[in-house]
């Protein structure tokens, strides 16, 4: 992924900075200052100096290269920043061309540390901050602590090499002790700085992935919400479509039966032929409503009216009966207060049971609803004495009524009854499933 415009921008603007900051610090003193004839004493020409000049502005080349590419690739630029710190350090490669006129002198020693090579703290902090594990960035931190140590023992360790260094008269090599602990702290400094760049990086690398974890558990409940949402919009559709075919299948068959029987008494008896077509209005405007309702709760601005429940059981078995159907109605044990899925789906139950009475029995043949309270569990049985088919066909109606049941938790049983004609048997807890 390439980088933003803006990033890369910072990072060129912030390298001509510290390039600057170096040169106006001294990595490329003015002609005839005191600096200049220093380090031509130290070098023996002019020439000389201006080669280690050349070689230092080299290896910076390496700090800027490792300060633009640190965001596409950390690993490749802490390995440019680090060759680039070593050579400011160690003036290696120019010592191979013009080494100095004293040992362990030069610009790795008159310019230590100057600002471009603060681009190492820059870089290990993004390595730090992109890594995937905390492991790698810490290695790195590691490897370049001991590299900085050794850089700062290598003058001491070679000066007690050559004897420039011993005890004198009564004493036990202050000397080289002395020189020992004055290297290391003058590498305390740049240790700590790196550490701190390091811990700094880590930090913005576990708020990093933590971050990403908060975002991707949100995401994980959003995608839940609307798995849940989608659920509870099918399963309310599937509701809503077995009410409506209730309704629907009820109202169409009373109206069918009424029609039959004033077509059939048209003539003969008139006054029962107009009771029949004012049954069939009746049924048709009563079934209209019922559906607009339903059709309702789909629409935001619907206005919510009571569902049907046991209290309006006389009214639909009159219906039937205004049909001509004859129906017995009874009602046995003691009532009780049901919950508001029990009484619906008891009504719809009943309802969907007259229908296909309607629909299927013979004419003529007479009807029982009957409904029983018990303890715990409320028994509705709807029989009818015409002739069944053996086995019964399972449409929407009996297979709406087996997912009512099924829904709260009671049995069913649709089939020929044992004296004859057919009956549907429900049995519901009067407790709704929670």
């Amino acid at each position: 992924m390439r980088p933003r415009p803006g990033p890369v921008l910072l990072d060129s603007a912030l390298a001509a900075v510290l390039a600057a900051a170096s040169a106006l610090l001294g990595a490329d003193p003015g002609v005839g200052t005191p600096v200049q004839t220093k380090v031509v004493m130290i070098y023996g020409s002019e020439a000389d100096w201006r080669l280690h000049i050349v070689f230092w502005w080299s290896a910076s080349a390496l700090l800027v290269a490792a300060l633009l590419v640190r965001r596409r690739r950390p690993a490749t630029a802490m390995g440019l920043a680090a060759a680039g710190v070593c050579a400011h350090l160690t003036g290696w490669p120019a010592v191979l061309f013009a080494p100095p006129l004293r040992p362990w002198s030069g610009l790795s020693r008159d310019l230590p540390l100057l600002p471009l090579d603060l681009v190492v703290l820059v870089v290990l902090y993004g390595l730090a901050g992109s890594a995937a594990t905390r492991r790698p960035p810490l290695a790195v931190l590691i490897a370049a602590e001991a590299g900085l140590a050794v850089l700062a023992l290598l003058q001491p360790l070679d000066a007690i090499r050559h004897d420039r260094l011993g005890p004198r008269k009564g004493e036990v090599l202050p000397d080289v002790w002395g020189a020992l602990v004055q290297a290391l702290s003058d590498a305390a400094v740049p240790a700590l700085l790196l550490a701190i760049a390091w811990a700094a990086g880590d930090n913005a690398r576990t708020r990093r992935v933590h971050l990403a974890v908060v975002e991707a558990r949100a995401a994980d409940l959003e995608r839940e919400q609307e798995q849940r949402t989608a659920l509870a919009v099918a399963a309310e559709r599937g509701r809503i479509t077995r009410e409506l075919h209730d309704v629907i299948a009820h109202g169409l068959s009373v109206m069918v039966v009424q029609a039959q029987g004033a077509q059939a008494a048209l003539h003969r008896h008139p006054e029962r032929s107009e009771a029949a077509l004012h049954n069939v209005i009746g049924t048709g405007r009563a079934s209209l409503a019922e559906m607009r309702r339903l059709l309702g709760l789909v629409r935001a601005e619907a206005r919510l009216a009571p569902q049907p429940g046991l209290a309006a059981l006389p009214e639909l078995i009159d219906r039937v009966r205004a049909g001509g159907r004859p129906v017995a109605f009874e009602i046995t044990g003691e009532p009780a207060t049901l919950p508001a899925s029990i009484e619906l789906s008891a009504y719809r139950i009943v309802q969907e049971a007259l229908t296909n009475t309607l629909k299927h029995a013979e004419p003529g043949c007479s009807c029982s609803v009957g409904l029983h309270f018990g303890s715990d569990e409320l028994r509705i049985r709807v029989h009818d004495t015409g002739a069944s088919a053996s086995p019964p066909v399972f449409g929407n109606g009996l297979r709406g009524i087996a997912e009512r049941v099924t829904a709260l938790g009671g049995t069913v049983r649709a089939g020929p009854a044992g004296q004859g004609g057919f009956e549907v048997a429900t049995v519901l807890p009067l407790a709704a499933p929670a």
